[in-house]
Formats: C-alpha cells, sequence, structure tokens
C-alpha cells in the first residue's frame, strides 16, 4: 500500500510540473481564451523555442537569450552578445534547435552587427551546455541588413535543413539579384554547407544558398503538416503584407510587383491585407487542446495586434478569422507548447510603432481553453481594399510613408536613391513624367510601382509636392 501512495503522489505532483500557473497572474475570458502570464518585463522577446525540458528558450533583442525553468525567469541570461546592434527593429533575432537536440545539444542564433559601419546579419550555431552557449560555428555571415529590413526567421524543415529569411535592407531592387542575399529565402544544411538541391547550385552567378526570392521583409516561415509545404509571412511597402506559398526556385516579384499587381513568371501571394497587419511569426497548430484550430495556419500580427486564424485546403486560404484583436498589444513570436497550449510574445517596446502600455510590457503569454471551450472570433474578408493611404492624408504625409526612406525626408537623397534637389530628376522633370514614375516604377532600379498602393488623385498630390519641394 506505502508503494502505490507514492506512485500515486509522484502522479500528481507531475500533473502539477506540467501545468505551471506562470506568475500565478491570469486573465479573464478573450475570445473563448484564458490567458496566463509566463513572464513579462522583456524586451521584445523575438523568437520562442522549447527545450525537450519543457523549459523555454528565447531571444530578447536588445541582445540577450534567456530561459524560463519550471516556470521562473532566470535572471542571467543564457548569453549575451557583446557585438550586438540595435537600431529601430535590429538585434537579437531568429532562434532555432537543431531537429535532433536531444542529442547534439545545438542552437542557432541570428543576429546584427557592424561591419564596416555597414549593418550585416550572421546566423550562429552554438552547443547549449548548463544553460550557456559555447562552441560557435559560423552558419553564414554578411548578410546585408538594415534597421527595419533584416529578416531574420530561422526554421529547420522536414528535410533537416536550415531555411532563413533575409530582408531587402532598403535596397529593393537586391531583392531581384541572385547574387545578392538581400530579400530571400536561404536554405543550407545545419553546418552551413551548400544543399546538393539547392535551385541555383549550378548558377555560377547566383548564390548557391537562395530557395526563393523576390521577398520584400520575410518574418515567418512554416511547414504544413502532412503536406511539407512551405508558407510564409511578409511586409508589404504600404500595406500590401502577403502570406506566400514558397516554391523552389520561385521569384516573389519585389519590387516589380506587390499589393494585388500580377506579373508573368513572378508568384502572387495567397492572400494580402491593406491596410497592413504587420505580419510576425506564423505556425500551424498541431496540438491537442484546441481541436478548433488544429491544422490551421496561425500568424502573429505586430500592427495588427491580433493572431490571424487561416483555414487553408488545397493550397488555398478558404476562411479567415482574427483573434484576440486589440487586446494584448504587438505579438511578434507564436508557437505551440508540448502542453499543447499557445504560447506569444508581445512587441511594444519597438521604436515607431511600439509602445508600451505599463510595467509588465513586454510578456510572454500562455493561452489555455476556458471553460466554455467555443472560440470566438472575428470574421475577415478574404478580399481587402486595395488602397492603404487615407485619402484625407497630406502629399508630405504620403511622401513620409513611400519615399523618404529612399529620397530623404527633405528629398535631399540617401545611399539607395538620389535626391530630387534644385529639380534635377533622371527620368523627366515635368509633371507628366514624375506622375509616370510614381505610377509606373522604376523597377529595375529598386523603385516600386504605387499604383497598387495609392489612388491617382493622390499620385497627382505627390507629384505637386514633389515638384514644389525639389524647387526650394
Amino acid at each position: 500500500m506505502k508503494t502505490k501512495h507514492f506512485l500515486t503522489l509522484l502522479f500528481l505532483l507531475g500533473l502539477l510540473t506540467s501545468a505551471f500557473v506562470y506568475n500565478n497572474r491570469s486573465t479573464a475570458l478573450a475570445d473563448g481564451f484564458q490567458i496566463d502570464t509566463v513572464a513579462e518585463n522583456l524586451r521584445v522577446p523575438w523568437q520562442i523555442v522549447f527545450l525537450p525540458d519543457r523549459s523555454i528558450l528565447f531571444t530578447e533583442r536588445e541582445g540577450r537569450v534567456r530561459i524560463i525553468r519550471n516556470g521562473k525567469l532566470a535572471t542571467k541570461p543564457v548569453f549575451d552578445l557583446s557585438d550586438i546592434i540595435l537600431r529601430n527593429k535590429s538585434g537579437a533575432l531568429g532562434l532555432c534547435l537543431h531537429p535532433e537536440f536531444a542529442k547534439n545539444r545545438l542552437v542557432y542564433l541570428a543576429s546584427n552587427y557592424l561591419l564596416q559601419n555597414q549593418m550585416k546579419l550572421k546566423i550562429i550555431r552554438y552547443q547549449l551546455i548548463n544553460d550557456t552557449l559555447i562552441n560557435p560555428l559560423v552558419i553564414l555571415k554578411d548578410i546585408p541588413a538594415n534597421q527595419n529590413h533584416t529578416g531574420c526567421r530561422l526554421v529547420f524543415g522536414p528535410d533537416k535543413k536550415l531555411y532563413i529569411t533575409t530582408g531587402d535592407a532598403d535596397q529593393p531592387i537586391m531583392a531581384q539579384d541572385l547574387k545578392a542575399y538581400n530579400g530571400k529565402i536561404l536554405r543550407v544544411n545545419d553546418n552551413g554547407s551548400i544543399p546538393y538541391d539547392n535551385p541555383f547550385v549550378k548558377n555560377d552567378t547566383a548564390r548557391k544558398e537562395i530557395w526563393s526570392y523576390g521577398h520584400r521583409n520575410p518574418q515567418g516561415l512554416a511547414f504544413q503538416p502532412g503536406t511539407g509545404l512551405l508558407y510564409e509571412s511578409e511586409h508589404g511597402p504600404t500595406g500590401g503584407d502577403e502570406i506566400n506559398l514558397i516554391k523552389k526556385g520561385a521569384n516573389y516579384g519585389w519590387p516589380g510587383v506587390h499589393h494585388d499587381d500580377k506579373k508573368e513568371g513572378m508568384e502572387s501571394p495567397l492572400t494580402q491585407y491593406t491596410p497592413s497587419v504587420g505580419p510576425g511569426e506564423t505556425m500551424f497548430y498541431n496540438g491537442d487542446k484546441f481541436p478548433q484550430l488544429r491544422g490551421k495556419l496561425l500568424v502573429a500580427c505586430l500592427r495588427g495586434e491580433s493572431i490571424l486564424n487561416l483555414t487553408i485546403k488545397d493550397s488555398k486560404i478558404i476562411d479567415q478569422q482574427v483573434m484576440l484583436k486589440k487586446q494584448y498589444g504587438r505579438i511578434r513570436s507564436l508557437v505551440t507548447g508540448p502542453d499543447g497550449y499557445i504560447y506569444f510574445s508581445t512587441s511594444m517596446h519597438d521604436p515607431g510603432e511600439g509602445h508600451p502600455r505599463d510595467q509588465h510590457d513586454d510578456m510572454i503569454l500562455r493561452i489555455r481553453p476556458s471553460k466554455d471551450s467555443k472560440i470566438n472570433s472575428q470574421e475577415i474578408a478574404l478580399e481587402s481594399p486595395a488602397k492603404q493611404i487615407p485619402e484625407n492624408l497630406s502629399a508630405a504625409g504620403i511622401f513620409q510613408q513611400l519615399c523618404a526612406s529612399c529620397h530623404g525626408d527633405k528629398l535631399q537623397g540617401t545611399a539607395n536613391a538620389k535626391g530630387f534637389t534644385a529639380g534635377k530628376f533622371l527620368y523627366g522633370s515635368d509633371k507628366k513624367s514624375i506622375v509616370a514614375t510614381i505610377t509606373n516604377g522604376i523597377t529595375d532600379k529598386g523603385m516600386p510601382s504605387w499604383n497598387a498602393a495609392i489612388s491617382n488623385k493622390d499620385i497627382d498630390k505627390l507629384a505637386d509636392y514633389i515638384i514644389a519641394r525639389s524647387k526650394k
């Protein structure tokens, strides 16, 4: 009898250990869910992964890798990046585990750094031993980066290859250049070598790591269970955020096409979002706690401050819902835990868009079913409106949204594009020519067409503004 009671006690303790109520804080019902606080007072937890012992490993963009074990956040970081560069959205980014982590303890980490005063991205492989990252191996480095368009999601596929997203680094035309890493999804072996079956492995003028190209700022990658198909989320230029089905060697169009544009030889998104939702990490829910969500593609949304719930059938999105809308702020990372619950991180310490709401931001939160298992979510239309810029926005406001990042906030030019001072225009200085340039773009030079993003009225207004400002 004593043995029986002892085994029963061990079983009950095991149940308690696997069901922590983190920080003893949880919110009331939200869309049919119960929300627990896992950790708080963080700084942009960018990527969350689970270790075999159910501990949580995550990056903070300020340059730390941290661990939550037995429901408690360790004060001391697992790792501090000494060479991190922090500018807007740069820092410590993607994090993933090797598929055989339980045997080899290998961890992959992406971060930004400076090289000759230029921002770069690198992916380093480490071993996690005694809660410390050791034995670094460079997987890839010197990838062009930028404070806003730098990627970078890391995911191992069912083929045990490492997939890496890169942003265009505010150099749009480079997304079309097969000699550059900008605006790509890359695929490498677990030691950084090139897989023999990569699409451009025999192309002497291409980067052999490239799997797909023509991307602007990919933020999410997820392989669909069963099919092995790869889906991606991507930030558009002004709206035009995308969900794509990624195909080997395919061109996804940026900057030649965006929003609802179509062009032969370029892949169109499964859907685009205008106004912007700012899609972050994506995942297919394959747990057992939410039967209604099983097999659905879930997308964390930054600007949209929500989680998209997408139903995919035959490689097409047939239904879309939005969950937790405007309840927890900007959502960046999203993962299914070994307990079958959904974990997500907030991203409110983002310069520009993100503004901390209280002393608890940022946080890692957990979604559990409520007593009422019904999931209440708001349906959203499959077809989004074509225009993003409000009709009443001033010409100066339109210029700041569409043009200033390349041409300078006062038309003075930047490293990526020339200015318009003294009325000097490469493609015609009369209004008709400027309207044509704004409408159609100069895509072979990296300037997008803005016809899909703004109305003809706003194009005309923007042309007048540029002409007037260029003469000052």
